[in-house]
């Protein structure tokens, strides 16, 4: 269920939160977040520390905190921002990941809006606060608010992609493109990255450490993330049975399958599919 229109001492895993940030706040979240954060700052100055390294406030900008990360931050007295928490499991429940996994890992948490893209954000910002008080009274809401953080979702995959093919993998070198490709083109078929090693003509090794180079993950784990976002996305949009989904992603056993989906996401696929 989804429900609160302001940030509780401990955030239901089920929940999402809505706070207006005005002035100037000094917040410093100590210990490891369990919940997914999503602000955008219309006006604002300051300084957003995440894991101890340091982002400027400005204007129309959108920041992302992730569960299992630290921050703090203090604000200048012109800012005005959306502040909007997500509990773990609405986040899992997001349509598409591993843009966001990406981002997660290379520490890009901060980008700036173009005013087209900074209005469309603002307004559902602002749909959401007003769907959250509306929820109070009408518990069937809660179904417009999964709708509204699936819109949102996707405004902000869009800016991580964006950020994915326009700084990471263009900055990065040939051979993680290629390996890029190869996996779109064969993750449901090979999941081991000796097979992606061999038709770059390169050592497994060399490869994990090109990855880790220049995108600061694994091999295996570029892998993982793309055969988890196709499951997702198939799991949540399609009518195929679970056992069709195992086959179609080149498990050969339900429990296999079952396992590898839980361990990423912390969710059972037939849970995953009810969130």
């Amino acid at each position: 269920m989804i429900e609160a229109n302001k940030p509780a001492v401990k955030l239901a895993d089920d929940q999402v939160a809505y706070k207006q940030i005005q002035g100037t706040e000094d917040y410093n979240k100590t210990i490891k977040c369990t919940y997914f954060l999503v602000v955008l700052f219309k006006e604002g100055s300051g300084i957003h520390y995440v894991d101890d390294k340091a982002f400027p406030i400005g204007k129309n900008q959108l920041h992302f905190l992730f569960p299992g990360q630290q921050h703090h931050w203090v604000t200048g007295p012109e800012t005005v921002a959306h502040k909007v928490v997500v509990g773990r499991r609405i986040f899992e429940s997001f349509s598409s990941m591993e843009a966001f996994h990406f981002i997660r890992h290379n520490l890009k948490p901060v980008f700036k809006l173009s005013d087209t893209i900074f209005h469309s954000v603002n307004t559902e910002m602002e749909s959401i606060r007003r769907d959250l008080e509306v929820l109070n009274e009408d518990a069937s809401w809660k179904k417009i608010i999964q709708i509204r953080m699936d819109l949102l979702a996707s405004m902000m995959k869009r800016e991580a992609e964006q950020y994915i093919r326009d700084t990471l993998l263009a900055n990065s070198s040939p051979t993680v493109k290629k390996f890029w490709n190869l996996i779109n083109q064969h993750y449901s078929e090979q999941r081991i990255p000796k097979w992606y090693a061999a038709r770059l003509a390169i050592t497994p090794n060399y490869l994990n450490m090109l990855c880790r180079r220049h995108l600061n993950i694994t091999a295996t784990d570029m892998i993982h993330q793309r055969i988890m976002q196709e499951a997702k996305n198939q799991l949540r949009f399609s009518e195929k049975s679970v056992k069709e989904i195992t086959f179609d992603l080149g498990f050969e056993k339900m429990s296999g399958f079952s396992a590898f989906f839980r361990k990423k996401s912390g969710f059972s696929p037939t849970e995953y599919r009810e969130l």
